[in-house]
């Protein structure tokens, strides 16, 4: 053989998980749109509205603390930094005004009164923003180590956007699946509607490919080129989780995977694979799969993976320790 080609694909979000009730306003945010337009592949979740209870300002150190529950589950301390956070840090001098929403979904810093005229948001968080940015280890964010555990999810609905993108496909246009879960999916925790409990997540496809060639290989430019058909490869991702995970909404199993006419089946692959490099997990009947994110932005060796070697499809998942 003179040369061999394998692929891993690491699947990160674009955009902190978006609850559906979010969705419409933020769609209408220009900046928001064209970061949400770099993604081609989305799951549909679903999971007990997270709020932050008992916030309390230390107005000396800078200090905003309260819990972070998940529906009825127990809290779990956090403590902001106000002073140590990117927006607020280089503020020196600058008298800044803390807003918690009434409701417990989020907060917002402000470089004047908030909501004053003149007054400009330095920082803000919903609850799902704030555990995305603690599994990236961004200044000033305290006690969400286990951010993990608290992002994780029930897999309703695996997608992609063949053509376009995901905020063509998602949010511009109707969405059949996602109008079927908000009017199907029973609310999981008394006071929460289903909007609030149903999140969009956009990921982009990052494609790594080695290539290994034999001395005598007769090289051409194509060996060089870095090609590679982006749109094939969350073809084939899509397949890959729906077949593994069988979300409920997904009509399509693919129970033939990984054969098929626009995946990666006979694209001249020795070995692809797949893995999911955010701190978050996904759950379904079928099973769960876990991703993983290291603070140097690389998906970490306790994600779980998904391995293609010709017809024969592993799902690896590292030993864990519990505890």
């Amino acid at each position: 053989m003179a040369s061999t080609k394998t692929k891993l694909t690491t699947l990160r979000t674009v955009y902190p998980p978006i609850s559906n009730a979010d969705a419409a306003g933020l769609q209408r945010i220009p900046d928001v749109e064209e970061i949400l337009r770099t993604s081609d592949f989305y799951m549909i979740v679903g999971r007990a509205q997270a709020r932050l209870v008992g916030p309390e300002v230390d107005p000396r150190a800078n200090v905003l603390s309260f819990g972070f529950v998940i529906g009825g589950g127990d809290p779990t301390p956090v403590r902001i930094h106000i002073e140590e956070l990117p927006g607020v840090a280089a503020m020196v001098g600058t008298e800044i005004h803390i807003q918690v929403d009434q409701a417990g979904s989020g907060f917002k810093v402000w470089d004047g009164p908030a909501d004053a005229a003149g007054s400009e948001i330095v920082e803000w968080f919903t609850t799902e923003k704030l555990l995305w940015d603690a599994a990236r280890g961004r200044p000033g964010i305290y006690g969400l180590e286990n951010s993990r555990e608290l992002a994780t999810y029930d897999l309703l609905y695996v997608g992609i956007a063949r053509a376009g993108d995901s905020f063509d496909r998602l949010l511009k246009r109707g969405h059949v699946a996602r109008m079927n879960i908000l009017a199907s999916e029973p609310q999981r925790h008394p006071g929460a509607r289903p909007s609030d409990e149903t999140f969009l997540i956009m990921f982009r496809a990052d494609p790594l490919i080695f290539q290994t060639f034999d001395p005598d290989h007769d090289f051409d430019r194509e060996d060089f080129s870095g090609n590679y058909d982006g749109k094939r490869i969350v073809a084939d991702a899509e397949k890959a989780f729906v077949n593994l995970l069988r979300p409920p909404y997904n009509k399509e199993l693919f129970a033939k995977y990984p054969r098929g006419t626009d995946g990666l089946h006979g694209a001249g692959y020795l070995r692809y694979g797949y893995v999911i490099g955010e701190q978050m997990a996904f759950n379904t009947a079928h099973g769960t799969v876990r991703g993983g994110l290291g603070p140097a932005g690389l998906p970490t060796d306790d994600a779980d993976a998904i391995f293609v070697h010709g017809d024969a499809v592993t799902f690896f998942q590292p030993a864990r320790v519990e505890g």
